[in-house]
Formats: C-alpha cells, structure tokens, sequence
C-alpha cells in the first residue's frame, strides 16, 4: 500500500507540473486572469504533495526531520486553502469579498506557518510518535494532536467553507447556463472536504486528502481553462444561434445541415424535416449560383406570406481553414419586411399628400416629367380650386374643408387613368396631367357634382374652377404648364355660369405685361413718366368750366402705356393709392398755378380709388394738399363710383363727410351703372352727378331711355345736384342732353384728353377768340 500511494503521489506531481507548462503554452486572453489563481493553486498542491511524500520516505532515525517535513506539510496546506479562496474570489468576480479578509487570512495563515514551522523545536502543536514501520526502510509517524494544532485545522476549514461559500452564493445569481460553471468546481472542493473528514474521524494511517489536494488542483485548471469554457460556448452559441432574430442554416463540409433556429423555419415556413428543408434549400442555392459565394452585399427575396409581403435579405458564407480548404457554410437570413415597410412609408410621405393620398408638389413634377418624356400623344394640364374654400374652412370648420377635400381627390383618382398623375400642391389647390383624349367636358361635370352635393349645405353652394392647358412644348417647365392653366381660371373667377376655361396665349401675354409694368412702376414714379392729362368739361354755354384728371404713362422705351394695361394691374396689386398720391398732387399743383394766372373759377376732378381707403387716410391726404398748396377746395372735385363706396359703406360715409367739412365737392361717377344707385342718393351727400355714357348708346328702347335720363335730371335737380354727362360725341346728344337738362358736358364731341400744355393753350385761345368778339362788337 504504501508502495502505491508514493508512486501515486509522484505521479500526481509529475501531472501537476506538466499541466502547468499546458497551461504557459496554451494561454487563452480572456482567461488570463483566472489562469494566474489557477497556477498558484496548482504549484502550492505541488508543494503540498512533495512535503507529505517527503514526510512518508523519511528514515525513523530522523525525527527531526520528519517533524520539519510534516511542519512544511501542514504550512502547505494553509496556503492551499488560501489560493483556492483567492481563485474563488477571482473565479466568482468577488473581489470585494476579499478586500476586507485578504489581509487577515494572510495574517492568520503567516501566524500559523510560523507557529507550523517552530513546532519541531517547541512541539507545542503536535508531536510524533513512531507507530510502526511504513515501507522502503521509513518508518509511520503517528501525531499527537495538541489544542494549537486543533486550531490550525479550524483555520483550514473555515477557508474552505469560505470558498465553498463564494462558489455557492455566485452560482444561485447568474442564469441556468452559467450554474455549471460554479457547481462544478463546489462539487469537487465540497468532495475534497468530505473525504479529508472522514480520513480525519477514521484516523487512517496516512492522510488521503493529499491526493484529493492534487487532483483537485488539475480537476480546477481542466474545468476552468478547458471543460466549462468549451461547454459555455457551446452553451452560448446554440442559445444565440436559436434566439437570433437572423435566421441560421449551417452545414458542414459535405452540405449535411447541422444546426437550424427557429427564425430560419418561421421564415421559410418549413414544416416537416427541418433538416432535409435546409440541405434542399442549399442545393437549389447551388443550382443557382453554381458554388460560389453569396452575391456581394447579399441577396433580396420576397415572400408572400397569408396576402402580405415578407422581404427577407440572403447571405451565404463559406469557412476556410489556414490552407483554404472548406469547413463548412451558412446560410443568414435576415427578416426587413419592417425596415422596407418604415422606408416604403417615409418615401410614401415624402412623395404624397397625406390627407388625399395623391402626389405632392416635388413627386408630381418628377412624374409629369417622365410621363411627357415618353409621351406619344397630345396632354393637357388641369388646375382646380373651389371658390372661397377659406370661407368654408372658417364658417364650419376644417373638418369640413378635409371632407370636401379628400372628396375631391377620390373623384380626380376615379377620372384619371394609367398615363395621367394627379397632385394636391396646397390648400385646394389640385393639378392632374391627363392624355388629351381623355379630358371629356360631361365626364368631369359629373363627377365635380358628386363632390358638390357634399358641401356644407343649401346655405354655401360649391362652386369650382377648373383651368386647362393644352401643352405644345413637352419641355416647357412643369409649373409654368401649372400656372397657365390656373391663369385660364383667373378669366373666369366670378362668372357662375360657367367653372371649365381653356388658356389662350393671349392671356399669358396680358400677365407678362402687367409683370413688367409693375416692375417699372416705382421707377416710372420717380422720374415722373406719369402725366396728367385733361379732358375738358363744358357748361350749357359752351364755356369751359373745368377738367377731369386722367393719367398717361408716358415710357421711355415702350412709348404711351395703355391706361387699361396699367391701371388695373397696379389696383390688383395695391398700388393704385402710389397713383392716385401721384395725380392729387398733380392737380393741386395745377390749381395752385391757374390762381395764380387768374384762371380762379376753373375746376379739376380727380379720381379716389376704392382701394385707397384701405390703404391710406383719404382726409388726412387732402388736408396735406391744402397745407401745401394754394387753391380753392371747391376747385378740385373728388370723383368716387358707388362700388368703391360699397366695400365699406359706413367708413367710408365717414371719410366723405370729412372731405365735405375741407370744401371739396363730392362726385359721383358711374352714376346709373350700380345696383343701388338711387339707394347711394339716399345716404351719399353728393354734390355732382356724372351719368354714365350708357345712357347716350342707341338701344330699342330709345323713349324708355329718355324718360328714365329726364327723371334722373330732375330729381338730381331737386336734389340740388349738378348733373355732367360723359361720353358726349355728337351734336343730337348735346342737344338731346339739353332739352333734358344737363348742366354740363365731357366727350370727343369737344375735346380728346390731352395734356396739361394743350389744354392751357386752347383755354388762351379762347379767351383770345372772346376778346376779340367783343372789340368787333
């Protein structure tokens, strides 16, 4: 036996060394840290096991000898149990359970080697006693306990209870497939324990815990550096492999499959042989693409799945050893169906309108492109827009406004076909480009009725606008193709009668040119291109009693612009009140030199716009005139139509009493062509009459016309009202205009408009013709 147990121990040694040079040669990094604790405890076993199988071989005759080789075994053994709590410490990532005891388990044990190692001279720990022979000429030792050695073995345990403690504790926190790791290594050490127990209750001859010692030191170095962390990863990697949100076939070298996730079977919705599904799977993979690898960047596949789509992207990977020859491959399948949704959706909202569901502006541009790059056949460009639509949206709500909305839409999408694309661009404003033929008058006033039916109801009837352009230049600019058929809307905004117009050349020309007016407009003021003329107005005697104002623009490179060009385009843009300023002054100024001539009774009427009471203060402007120059009120006659009067009837009653209260004479142009004519005489405190040149046309009912122009006379008369009548062209209608009653006259029958010079120099003429009449008399 004790043969058997020194060969034992010699072997064991002779192990341990070898597994310490394994373990220097096949250094893992992730390890290293464990790896150091795992050495010490190894070369402290051997140690251990060198000192007990020293203490065996000693001869009886040197008891000394054997007392300082069982003193050297016992020290061993206190390191021992302090390495494995160290590795424990380490192993179970408790460094803070070893900070506060490290120094006093190393304390504790120095005291107890130095106590162990003075033993042989003091023998206050243990003595030996010869209890017969051992073997190969030694002899076995009995020890002789003492109370200082009982507290040694406490000292052991307590450091193994310790480690067994640690060991426990960290294996009841970490997951299931961690629990092997420490429940292996606490089995083993709780099994060194128990046996080195017994062997101590049994009181064997010799101590086979020593053996336990060492084989638990290479038990730990197998299951930490090799066992537990090749079992982890296996662990580990079939846990990722089947929890993956990637789908995994793998195969060996010769294509059988391996291994499989459920990822891989729920997207190709394999049921049957998983196995035989993704050895045929790679196969046909193979019949494909021959045997190479994946296609760069991998691979897109559709699938449909129960009417929906799943977009699955496809690698194959091959795995080549050191020398290029094939381990194995796999296959990667990765569900985007969400990511192609999220893209599909965000370039869905990039490129349409989300209440209607039709392009937006820039999407609408890129496919009117395409589709006229490609065209075959004549097209035509739709504008649409409902008429006050803000109001809608102010009077019942914007729920309302969507509704019609989203109604309009649907019935352009039931109109178009493949070759047309229809956009919303804002408000409710929507654009359609559709073949020519296709563009039927009855078919859109069909379904534009369906649309109307559903507005807000009796009370707000729909109206809309649709504005057409035939293209001729494929290449022209989308939105210029836009704006001419919006343009096409603008000549029929206001008509009830008729919701469908067609562009027409002319009508982008008329725009251009009321562009470059306006754009010549605060230059041509500056530099004074605006001239008064005068159209002279007569009395019943044939004098001249005054002048109406109106305004020639004089251009330097375009010669004389047409006042029916520039006028109204400045009102639409709202600087006809810069123009009026302008002539007010002009006339004013006029005055001012005719008083100063003696010319006091002659009198000038100017024109007050209806947007001029929006934009500045009329009275105020006139009483600046006055201030600044020296005429007579009563000489400059404030000409205002009774639609201008209309637009804010009550303000603007209020600014006409303020003109009264300065002197001027109040004017009422147009008289006869409103809806309220005699209404405006109840309230207007008028003191002139202009009729209207309506009133001198020739029409079937030339004896209703007459009576109708003698009562106005006469009740402007009663009124005391002056009456002038406009249009005046012929000798039969200033006679006609006298028997009726008119006080005074304007027309081509007397004189054109002309300038402020010419005007001036008949005026002299006359008074020369007059003076001369008189001498001859």
């Amino acid at each position: 036996m004790f043969r058997w147990l020194i060969l034992l121990l010699i072997a064991l040694t002779i192990a341990m060394i070898v597994c310490v040079r394994i373990l220097d040669r096949n250094l893992v990094k992730n390890l290293a840290k464990n790896r150091k604790t795992v050495v010490h405890l190894i070369w402290n076993a051997v140690f251990t096991v060198v000192c007990y199988t020293v203490f065996l071989l000693i001869p009886p005759w040197y008891e000394r000898a054997a007392a300082f080789a069982s003193s050297f075994y016992y020290i061993a053994t206190d390191w021992l149990v302090v390495h494995l709590v160290l590795f424990c410490v380490s192993y179970t990532r408790r460094e803070y359970a070893a900070r506060l005891p490290r120094r006093l388990i190393g304390m504790l044990a120095g005291a107890d080697s130095a106590s162990l190692l003075i033993n042989p001279f003091t023998h206050h720990m243990y003595r030996l006693n010869l209890s017969g022979p051992g073997g190969w000429g030694t002899s076995c030792w009995k020890i002789q306990v003492k109370l200082p050695h009982v507290a040694h073995r406490v000292f052991v345990y307590a450091l193994a209870a310790y480690s067994l403690f640690l060991l426990f504790s960290r294996m009841l926190q970490v997951p299931d497939i961690y629990k092997r790791k420490y429940g292996s290594i606490l089995l083993h050490t709780l099994m060194v324990l128990v046996i080195n127990l017994i062997c101590l209750a049994l009181h064997t001859r010799y101590d086979y815990s020593v053996i336990l010692y060492a084989s638990l030191a290479m038990v730990i170095s197998y299951l930490v550096m090799y066992a537990t962390p090749r079992i982890l990863l296996e662990r580990i990697v079939g846990t990722v492999v089947e929890d993956s949100f990637i789908g995994l076939f793998a195969y060996d070298k010769d294509g059988h499959c391996v291994e499989t996730n459920q990822i891989a079977r729920e997207l190709l919705a394999v049921e049957g042989d998983i196995q035989a599904a993704a050895e045929a799977y790679l196969a046909r993979w193979k019949e494909e693409h021959g045997d190479e690898d994946s296609p760069a960047g991998g691979e897109e596949q559709v699938l449909e799945r129960d009417g929906k789509k799943l977009y699955l992207y496809i690698t194959y990977q091959k795995f080549l050893d050191a020398k290029g020859r094939l381990q194995g491959s796999c296959f990667r399948f990765e569900d985007r169906t969400q990511m192609v949704e999220k893209f599909q959706e965000e370039q869905y909202k990039a490129s349409h309108d989300l209440l209607t569901g039709l392009l937006n502006r820039s999407a609408f541009e890129q496919r009117v492109r395409q589709i006229l790059s490609e065209a075959t056949e004549p097209y035509c460009m739709l504008s649409t827009n409902i008429k006050d639509f803000k109001l809608i949206n102010e009077l019942y709500g914007a729920e309302v406004g969507d509704r019609l909305l989203i109604a309009q839409a649907q019935e352009i999408q039931k109109v178009a076909v493949e070759e047309s694309v229809s956009a919303r661009l804002y408000a409710d404003r929507f654009c359609s480009l559709i073949p020519r033929r296709c563009f039927q008058e009855d078919h859109i006033t069909e379904h534009m009725a369906v649309v109307v039916e559903q507005g807000p109801g009796k009370a707000f009837r729909l109206h809309y606008y649709i504005g057409v352009y035939d293209i001729v230049d494929v290449d022209e600019p989308v939105w210029t193709m836009y704006d001419k058929a919006s343009m096409a809307i603008e000549t029929i905004r206001g008509d009830y009668e008729k919701f469908i117009s067609y562009y027409r050349e002319e009508v982008m020309q008329h725009m251009m040119e009321e562009k470059e007016v306006l754009g010549d407009f605060d230059k041509a003021l500056a530099e004074r291109q605006f001239q008064m003329y005068l159209q002279p107005q007569i009395d019943r005697n044939g004098d001249t009693v005054g002048a109406e104002a109106l305004v020639r623009w004089a251009h330097p490179g375009k010669g004389m612009v047409n006042p029916a060009l520039f006028i109204p385009a400045l009102e639409r843009a709202g600087l006809i009140y810069r123009l009026d300023l302008y002539m007010w002054e002009n006339a004013a100024e006029r005055l001012q030199e005719w008083k100063r001539q003696g010319w006091e009774d002659l009198s000038i009427a100017v024109n007050i716009s209806a947007k001029d009471f929006f934009y500045i203060d009329v009275c105020q402007s006139f009483r600046r005139l006055m201030d600044k120059y020296d005429f007579c009120p009563k000489n400059l006659k404030l000409e205002i139509t009774e639609s201008a009067l209309m637009e804010n009837m009550r303000e603007n009653m209020k600014t006409l009493d303020g003109l009264h209260e300065l002197g001027f004479d109040i004017e009422l142009d147009d008289f006869g062509t409103g809806y309220s004519s005699l209404g405006m005489l109840k309230d207007v405190h008028a003191d002139i009459l202009k009729l209207d040149m309506v009133f001198l046309r020739d029409t079937q009912n030339a004896d209703r016309n007459k009576v109708i122009l003698k009562n106005i006379i006469a009740m402007a008369d009663d009124l005391g009202m002056a009456v002038i009548s406009e249009g005046v062209e012929t000798q039969a209608q200033v006679d006609f205009l006298r028997q009726m009653g008119c006080d005074m006259f304007q027309g081509f029958y007397f004189a054109k408009p002309m300038s402020v010079e010419e005007f001036e120099k008949n005026l002299r003429q006359r008074a020369l013709t007059r003076r001369e009449n008189c001498v001859s008399l």
